[in-house]
């Protein structure tokens, strides 16, 4: 097979020395013909992909328009689009329909139900292939106050107590889906505070700092809330900065169901502005939107907080 960028008569020519001839001088004659004046052909054949998507309107997701071509794939890497000669195993006829690289649900709430059904049919046959879990309550840790979580995985029983148990319990059991997980502020605030609505002591503070920290040390994408109920809403803006401080360490970034998307919708845009800014770490902001109708019609300001932060260097959607 030849690289990308090779000259194909030299490689068609390479590959016809590979098989061992009788000294035949017509014999080699004709091979050589057929190296010098037939490359495409000898490449074509020599090829052979698994899967091969032809005449599709290609979206790459690199911004760019859509263009007319094919997707080759060998094994479980796609490694070839554009024109593509060759054979394949199997061949798709995309003509008339959209290849894409799959979408990415970035607000799942799948985190068991992966487990009890890991060929997550509604998601892949919407041309979904990523989730992302853990929302405010994520798939671990599960430790102090909050009890170890035990699963069936493959007919056994199996006890979660951090993150990276789920992680491994999921791809254990085999799903059809990749996922990523951020852990959960609530999570860790329970773990540490059980169902208390007391303040947290500098002591338990840190302990949950520990917690975020395993977590993103297991694979976290970073810490999340939802800030309109508890235990997340017990959170003080300052809580959150010392705990995203910590994702920060990690490279993870910040995710948060704001605190109130009516009257306090602005102000709650603004907290989560402050905790990626004073924190250090990128911010998402889940669910954007007016949900007072005194506030109807004035998102554009919104936008607008969030458009000043990006100009003071705060990486913020």
């Amino acid at each position: 097979m030849s690289e990308p960028g090779s000259d194909p008569g030299r490689h068609g020519h390479l590959i016809l020395l590979r098989h061992p001839m009788k000294n035949s001088l017509p014999r080699a004659c004709c091979c050589c013909f057929l190296a010098l004046f037939q490359p495409a052909w000898l490449q074509g054949a020599a090829i052979e992909y698994d899967l091969v998507i032809r005449h599709g309107k290609i979206v790459d997701g690199s911004g760019n328009p859509w263009f007319h071509g094919d997707v080759a794939v060998q094994g479980d890497r796609i490694v070839q689009i554009g024109r593509i000669p060759g054979e394949a195993k199997r061949v798709v006829d995309a003509t008339g329909l959209v290849v894409a690289p799959g979408f990415i649900d970035m607000h799942s709430h799948s985190d068991w139900a992966l487990l009890e059904d890991g060929n997550a049919q509604s998601k892949i046959r919407q041309g979904v292939t990523t989730e992302v879990l853990g929302e405010s309550v994520s798939a671990g840790p599960f430790q102090g106050k909050v009890a170890p979580r035990k699963v069936t995985v493959q007919g056994a029983s199996v006890e979660l107590r951090t993150l990276r148990d789920y992680f491994a319990a999921i791809e254990r059991a085999g799903i059809s889906v990749n996922i990523a997980s951020y852990v959960g502020q609530g999570q860790v605030w329970e773990c540490v505070m059980g169902t208390s609505f007391d303040r947290p002591n500098p002591g338990q503070l840190e302990a949950m700092k520990q917690l975020v920290a395993e977590a993103m040390r297991d694979g976290a994408f970073g810490l999340s809330t939802a800030l309109l109920m508890p235990p997340s809403s017990l959170a003080t803006t300052q809580d959150l900065i010392e705990l995203c401080r910590v994702v920060a360490e990690h490279g993870g970034i910040y995710s948060t169901h704001i605190r109130d998307e009516g009257e306090g919708v602005f102000d709650s845009v603004n907290e989560a502005i402050q905790v990626g800014e004073r924190a250090g770490l990128p911010v998402d902001i889940l669910h954007l939107k007016i949900a007072d109708q005194k506030y109807w019609g004035r998102v554009k300001e919104i936008f607008g907080l969030i458009e000043e932060a990006r100009r003071r260097g705060v990486n913020v959607q």
